[in-house]
């Protein structure tokens, strides 16, 4: 019962005393909120795939792709500006910032009006140009966006933020919902998605209680577009490396095709969506605190990275190995083909998981070049593998370029981190050693016990639940072997370490 008080306690009052309750606090808050999140999405999905047809989906996605790559190319990282620039909570900064948004918004919205019909035509899809003109509206609605929202970030009170999300989904999902059943097109989707969007904007004047103005303070706008130039070269790069792939299916395949494909991949990269958004609302701000003392930031890369490991992996490797019985049981035999792409971004999702730790740390510790470059890598392998590997071997072809792609960002990653930030071999390694140690166990295990326990009854989820524990008992006991028995307990330094302390390494603060 202490137990449960002492968690409520955490959970509910903010922890300002301690960084590491804040952060877990702030994780925990961002869990429930992905949690929530990706629930709404599967409801969500579940039921449109029965009131609509399988090429809603691809056109859908290819549309919203479009939308979100011409948002990124005027995109200045207001929003991590806030939460990164220790005068990110002032008046004049937000209001800045605020008018920066709403600009950008009306920008935005007007760009997506004159592409709409040349999309249309490449993709040979005239629907294309109607829901592209209603989903123009959605950019323009979000630049309205209370700023403050992102102060709640920085002061580790993300439950407004998640509260706000959770009901503007909920309430967006409704709306979508009924007006596909009415509508029973691909264009109640794109109204849903203004909806939702509505509600969003909406609902951040109500959880905060700050109110921009429209103020112009030109320091503030300096700050914030001198730190936003480096972000908008690396999230443009990391989306195009990460989205590409749905523009190319879209192109080189059917748009049916592409329905399968991003079904199986939102399943697939479920883990990871939910452990990135915790690494945002949590990882961040707290290494962003203390990036001007290298060796706490590493003892928190490898805490961080080796506990979401030891829970992600095994659920990763889950979704992979019964992705064909998690189709069957979710969806009508119309979307079977969607458990090639799941398997495949399942196991993608494992390295996702360790590239959204190393992402956020070259933030905090602003060296967004090495992100940028791995990036920009991948990205090339993106544009290279899936066309070729989508012509000849279709939708396995395609996610298994995406899948070598992923690879190489993690490994170019980790060359960065020791050659750029000088983070020790060590603490490197670890992460790898677990990810191929729980992925080797859970494997043996799977192929161990498939002739006895594996069957067609019940979408083999007797199997499915079996396996799950025994993953997730040994990745615990990995991590157990790998931290120690006291995981959270600083330990001495280490002369590399002491080193990194004394300035001996490269210095953080160099862009």
């Amino acid at each position: 019962m202490n137990r449960i008080s002492s968690l409520l306690d955490l959970i509910l009052r903010p922890q300002a005393h301690s960084l590491k309750l804040q952060s877990i606090r702030a994780a925990l808050w961002s869990l429930m909120e992905k949690g929530g999140s990706q629930a709404l999405r599967m409801i969500g999905s579940l039921v449109l795939t029965r009131i609509l047809y399988p090429e809603a989906f691809g056109i859908m996605a290819t549309a919203q792709i479009v939308i979100v790559m011409i948002q990124l190319f005027t995109d200045v990282g207001i929003r991590i500006s806030i939460i990164q620039n220790p005068k990110g909570a002032e008046p004049e900064f937000l209001d800045t910032a605020w008018v920066i948004c709403c600009l950008r918004g009306a920008v935005l919205a007007a760009v997506v009006l004159l592409m709409a019909w040349p999309l249309a035509v490449v993709y040979e899809q005239p629907q294309i140009f109607g829901i592209l003109a209603l989903m123009s509206l959605s950019p323009l609605i979000l630049g309205m966006e209370n700023p403050a929202l992102s102060v709640t970030i920085k002061q580790f009170r993300v439950e407004k933020k998640v509260s706000l999300e959770i009901w503007s989904q909920t309430l967006g999902l409704a709306s979508t919902i009924v007006l596909a059943w009415l509508m029973r097109s691909v264009y109640a989707l794109a109204i849903g998605v203004v909806l939702s969007s509505a509600y969003k904007a909406g609902g951040s004047f109500v959880v905060t209680p700050y109110r921009p103005r429209v103020a112009f303070h030109r320091e503030y706008a300096r700050e914030i577009l001198h730190f936003g130039k480096y972000i908008f070269v690396n999230t443009l790069i990391s989306f195009l490396a990460m989205n590409a792939d749905i523009l190319l299916i879209g192109k080189v395949l059917h748009m049916e095709n592409l329905g399968y494909y991003t079904l199986g991949r939102n399943i697939g990269t479920l883990i990871w969506l939910v452990c990135f958004q915790i690494f945002v609302q949590s990882y961040l701000p707290a290494v962003s605190s203390v990036n001007q003392d290298p060796p706490r930031v590493v003892r928190m890369y490898e805490r961080f990275s080796v506990m979401i490991l030891a829970l992600t992996v095994p659920a990763s490797m889950i979704l992979a190995l019964f992705s064909h019985d998690i189709i069957a049981l979710l969806y009508d035999p119309r979307y079977q083909d969607a458990c090639i792409s799941m398997f495949w971004f399942s196991v993608s999702g494992i390295l996702l998981i360790l590239n959204a730790v190393n992402s956020n740390t070259f933030i905090a510790m602003d060296r967004l070049r090495y992100e940028t470059i791995s990036m920009g890598i991948s990205l090339v392998l993106v544009l290279a593998l899936v066309p070729l590997g989508a012509v000849h071997y279709g939708l396995a072809g395609a996610a298994a370029g995406m899948f070598t792609a992923i690879v190489v960002v993690a490994l170019a990653q980790t060359v960065f981190l020791r050659a750029g930030l000088g983070f020790p071999v060590s603490s490197l390694l670890r992460p790898w050693c677990q990810i191929a140690g729980t992925c080797g166990v859970i494997a043996c295990m799977y192929y161990v016990l498939r002739p006895v326990l594996s069957s067609t009854r019940f979408f083999n989820i007797p199997f499915l639940v079996v396996l799950g524990m025994g993953g997730l008992a040994s990745s615990l006991a990995l991590f157990y072997v790998l931290q120690g028995p006291h995981p959270f307990r600083d330990r001495p330094l280490s002369p590399r370490m002491a080193g990194l302390r004394d300035g001996s390494l490269p210095h953080t603060h160099e862009r």
